[in-house]
């Protein structure tokens, strides 16, 4: 392909045009959800397929608005294979219209990928729109409750308030600036105090904006209200796509340069981080509800996020380029490790029932490993990753951002160098929050595995979801045992 734009965008224009299709062709003839979701992951595969070998060659420095690495690459094929798994998913839904949720979910992981990539503030913002709005109408056409403060509108007002607060973040950027392009922005050096506090407001905003969807602690309550309200599928993909897309671009604004992001930006995200961290974790101590269970294993996995995305913000302002690349390949695999384990839990809850009145509750899971042995085994490995427990492909992620942010280290008055303090509280957050989602995992599996079956699970009918769910589990099996090829892989 000649075009460099056109090339490099394949897939997002795969996506949306297949979505488009979709809507158009379906409009009157409706399919089965098994045709649906069969259509899904094959318009998935051919975006990746594209990606692959249409995209890969692409020089990404010809083209203005948009900038690309290895490691944003790694992303999006992140944020491709979650979007096939729960298109695949999709034929074992039980509510909603299948057309409009694969569509809509065709246009948000669309989204997700240009967030990812995108190097100019007006793209980013278009970017999010089309990650976080596409699925109200999901939430509409599924929901259950439609009363006035159904999850709907809980999560329109999520989206639109955040989408606010990081487009007044952009507009301060562009102020202190003078230009909407992310690459040529560089904060660093001396500034009036006037620009000053328009920066530090910039990342006030901007942070406090995207941690709205990312459900970072005190921020959580609309994402917790929301999951509890849907079905088993649309939770699955709120927890999992527009976050994606959330963090895609909150780290393309911690790889700016900038002054006031040592100080302000690095303490901002480490207090969200610790305070997520461990919010998330002993919420999930005392939870009984599947969803509510799932929103907050996923809150945690934020804090790991935001963590990480700390000590990129820290490498970038220092100039530490081997160990900013170093930072950046634990984060990455931070976050695919979180995500393989929460569409595989979606997966098993799915199949048993997740999104109905069937399986609800974690006492449902009670005597599991006698009724569904695979399926149990499948939740033991993905809630043990989860809580960084040895020797799953959590630990060894959750490990690579221990050692990154306790790399970090700061000259003392003695001219001796010195580890950061914030940085080591915020490992010891992660310690002590890895050791209670270790006590919620136990729980859960002394559950299914200690304890006679309360009654037996009916799986709905199909396959397809129990054998995604048996294959994210090998994945996850297969690159706990080789976690040095994934982590060559990483910082390739």
């Amino acid at each position: 392909m000649t075009n460099p734009t056109l090339a490099i965008l394949c897939p997002q224009i795969i996506l949306v045009a297949t979505a488009c299709l979709l809507l158009l062709v379906f409009q009157h003839r409706r399919p089965s959800k098994t045709w649906v979701g069969a259509i899904g992951v094959c318009i998935f595969i051919a975006a990746g397929a594209a990606k692959a070998w249409i995209s890969s060659g692409i020089d990404a420095k010809e083209i203005a608005e948009i900038a690309v690495d290895p490691h944003i690459e790694t992303l999006q094929w992140i944020m491709l294979g979650v979007g096939g798994v729960f298109a695949g998913f999709l034929s074992q839904r039980s509510c909603g219209e299948p057309v409009e949720s694969a569509a809509m979910l065709l246009f948000s992981t669309a989204g997700g990928l240009l967030a990812a990539m995108a190097d100019d503030l007006v793209l980013l913002t278009a970017a999010l729109a089309f990650a976080y709005l596409p699925l109200v109408l999901v939430l509409f056409v599924s929901e259950r409750t439609p009363k006035p403060e159904g999850a709907t509108l809980k999560f329109a007002i999520m989206a639109g308030l955040s989408l606010s607060l990081t487009l007044l973040g952009f507009v301060f950027l562009y102020a202190c600036t003078g230009t909407t392009t992310l690459s040529m922005m560089n904060l660093n050096g001396a500034v009036s105090a006037h620009h000053a506090a328009m920066q530090s407001a910039a990342w006030i905003l901007l942070i406090t904006g995207l941690a709205i969807p990312l459900a970072a602690v005190p921020f959580h309550f609309a994402l917790v209200d929301i999951v509890d309200d849907a079905d088993g599928w649309t939770t699955g993909v709120l927890l999992l796509v527009p976050r994606l897309a959330a963090v895609s671009a909150l780290l393309r604004i911690c790889l700016l340069p900038s002054s006031v992001a040592a100080h302000l930006g690095v303490a901002l995200l480490l207090v969200l981080a610790v305070i997520t961290l461990l919010g998330g974790a002993l919420m999930a101590l005392t939870q009984t509800r599947v969803p509510r269970l799932l929103a907050n294993l996923a809150m945690a996995q934020t804090g790991w996020w935001l963590l990480g995305l700390a000590v990129i913000c820290w490498r970038v302002q220092q100039g530490d380029s081997p160990e900013l690349e170093q930072a950046r390949a634990a984060w990455t695999g931070q976050l695919g490790a979180t995500s393989l384990a929460l569409a595989g839990l979606s997966a098993v809850f799915l199949s048993l029932g997740g999104g109905d009145e069937k399986c609800r509750f974690t006492d449902e899971l009670t005597g599991l490993s006698r009724t569904e042995p695979i399926l149990a085994t499948a939740v033991l490995l993905f809630l043990f990753s989860l809580a960084g427990l040895p020797p799953l492909l959590g630990f060894w992620s959750q490990a690579a951002l221990l050692w990154t942010a306790l790399a970090v280290q700061v000259p003392n008055p003695l001219d001796l160098v010195a580890f950061h303090g914030g940085f080591v509280t915020a490992a010891g957050a992660g310690v002590v929050g890895g050791m209670v989602m270790a006590a919620v995992a136990v729980r859960t599996v002394s559950l299914m595995f200690f304890h006679p079956p309360l009654n037996k699970p009916q799986p709905r009918r199909g396959r397809a979801v129990r054998l995604v769910a048996i294959v994210l589990a090998v994945a996850l099996i297969a690159a706990s045992l080789f976690p040095r090829v994934v982590w060559d892989w990483l910082i390739r």
